[in-house]
């Protein structure tokens, strides 16, 4: 209780100051072979519609929107959202069904992406992230039909061999279905034809055609023989989203520092970054995410 009471609290301070956000220019798609996904709950639109005009200002051109409604979007979210994005496309999270894959965990998300992707770029982008500078290589990965991902906290930060990263994953204990699953990679007989990259479902990008919604039910038909019930646990769809873009070709890790998450780490030059993904734990923290979104949305509105 006191969690959610906090994170209300946040959010609601965040919208406060933020404010002028509400009195930007809305977006209009100007590059049809993009789209842009976000899966966006109740409370989170203020914090949506930076992550969004934000990384097209910065991106130079306006994607498709596509909005995954996780059930408790209001008509009023929905009215904010049109009045910014008119051509936003809200999808009910009921209609995308997930067949031989887990319920829920964001599993919806990653199976919409799939059906999107066969007509155009999709990149994924969490409500909770906010573009504050030049993002050259996302760029360059839409140009040239690349499939990109953020990396996580402490990853290794390449594409590596599955059974490298089984390796090097030996010693982490962890309960998590992630952990469970990468220091079992080499229980499976594919192991050694396959990639795998510790990447952040927050922020990714997937070439035209590169998944299907057969190739997504196969990484989770093996990640299951090997998780077991742990599957159906959240943090598995990040699992599979790192499996299909490792082994997407020519896909390509983002660098850190200049992309990374948030956790108020000491010493890491978070006010450098060209992107900023503010994961739930640390999102308030420090008053660093009000301090970027204030800076954001005054270049914002110098391009009204």
């Amino acid at each position: 209780m006191f969690f959610r009471a906090r994170r209300a609290f946040g959010r609601a301070w965040f919208d406060f100051n933020c404010r002028a956000l509400l009195r930007t220019a809305p977006i209009h798609t100007s590059d049809g072979r993009i789209t842009l996904v976000s899966m966006l709950c109740h409370g989170e639109a203020t914090m949506y519609l930076l992550a969004v005009k934000s990384f097209c200002a910065q991106l130079g051109l306006c994607p498709k929107v596509v909005v995954l409604d996780d059930g408790s979007l209001t008509q009023s979210d929905a009215a904010t959202l049109h009045a910014h994005i008119p051509g936003a496309r809200i999808v009910p999270i009921g209609s995308v069904a997930p067949e031989r894959c887990p319920k829920g965990s964001c599993w919806e998300r990653l199976l919409l992406i799939a059906d999107l992707v066969q007509e155009s770029y999709v990149v994924q982008l969490d409500a909770d992230t906010l573009t504050a500078n030049s993002i050259s290589e996302v760029a360059r990965c839409i140009e040239e039909d690349r499939s990109f991902t953020l990396l996580g906290d402490g990853s290794y930060p390449e594409i590596e061999p599955m059974l490298h990263a089984c390796e090097r994953s030996r010693s982490n204990r962890s309960p998590m279905v992630q952990a469970v699953c990468e220091r079992s990679f080499d229980q499976l007989s594919e192991c050694a034809s396959l990639q795998y990259v510790r990447g952040n479902a927050g922020f990714t990008g997937f070439a035209r055609g590169s998944i299907d919604r057969e190739k997504i039910a196969w990484f989770s038909d093996r990640m299951r023989s090997i998780a077991h019930d742990k599957w159906d646990e959240w943090g598995s769809e990040q699992v599979a989203s790192n499996l299909l873009i490792a082994n997407s070709p020519g896909a390509q890790v983002l660098p850190f520092p200049k992309y990374l998450s948030y956790w108020a780490h000491a010493g890491v030059p978070y006010d450098a970054a060209s992107f900023i993904h503010f994961i739930g734990p640390h999102r308030f923290a420090n008053g660093f995410y009000i301090e970027c979104a204030a800076k954001a949305i005054a270049a914002l509105q110098m391009h009204r």
